[in-house]
């Protein structure tokens, strides 16, 4: 049946240990039900901000192996340019058992290699040049795999059921622009609908069936590069004349001659 229990504090009233063991297994089931066919990833939050060779990694919770790891506060590392690719992540540390509880923990740091995913997660990558500013905003779906000066997060994971998806804002963008470039086909105004209905977060295989049936080939889902080209392949294929070189919609302009 269903239920639910939880503690009464009261005056005068025995502090009993079966109290203490709801506190403490209560938010652990819900965290487990939740998590159950959930894959590793960012959960929410962990934005990123540049500022003064800073780069800024905002709150957040991301899932690993079922255990919930969160940060309430934002934590700096220092950012300087370096004209490399750099990789923004966090390395998880073992699990330790200490008297009274059990602990793990995840350091951000940012290092010259990819993320090792036996034991890190990638929260960004980049290429920073010297005298530049590093952007943590785009102007169109194109511009998120932009090589120099700009954070890209097409390979970020983000937890979603079955496997490890791709960042929301990455995917409202892509919804975005096809529904405003004039999408007539069936298919794409109901995966971009699904999309922005959803807040950007939906399956990594609901996002390959989509390519699949539109481009009759399944991208590598693996490889989440190969996934944001075919998207922006279709992208760039709505219409004939619509996008310019930089991924920007055209304008369309009439000509009236006098006669």
């Amino acid at each position: 049946m269903f239920q639910y229990i939880y503690p009464r504090f009261q005056k005068k009233r025995l502090l009993r240990a079966e109290m203490l063991e709801q506190l403490r297994d209560y938010p652990k089931t819900i965290v487990n039900l939740i998590l159950k066919e959930t894959a590793d990833g960012i959960v929410s939050g962990c934005g990123l901000t540049w500022e003064n060779e800073e780069l800024t990694v905002g709150p957040g919770m991301v899932s690993r192996h079922g255990q919930l790891y969160l940060m309430n506060d934002a934590q700096t590392v220092p950012c300087k340019a370096e004209d490399r690719i750099k990789y923004l992540k966090i390395r998880f540390g073992k699990e330790r058992e200490e008297t009274g509880f059990v602990a793990g923990t995840g350091e951000i740091i940012l290092e010259n290699q990819k993320a090792d995913s036996s034991c890190e997660m990638e929260l960004c990558r980049f290429r920073l040049q010297n005298g530049a500013r590093l952007r943590c905003r785009y102007e169109n779906f194109e511009d998120y795999s932009t090589e120099y000066d700009t954070v890209n997060l097409i390979h970020v994971p983000y937890a979603a059921e079955g496997k490890s998806t791709m960042a929301p804002g990455l995917l409202k963008q892509y919804a975005g622009e096809l529904l405003a470039a004039g999408a007539s086909d069936v298919m794409d105004v109901t995966f971009a609908m699904n999309i922005l209905a959803q807040d950007g977060r939906v399956s990594l295989d609901y996002i390959l069936l989509y390519l699949e049936r539109r481009l009759n080939r399944k991208p590598d889902g693996r490889d989440k590069k190969e996934v944001y080209l075919a998207l922006l392949e279709l992208l760039k294929g709505q219409g004939p004349g619509n996008w310019d070189d930089k991924g920007k919609k055209r304008q369309n302009n009439r000509e009236i001659m006098l006669v």
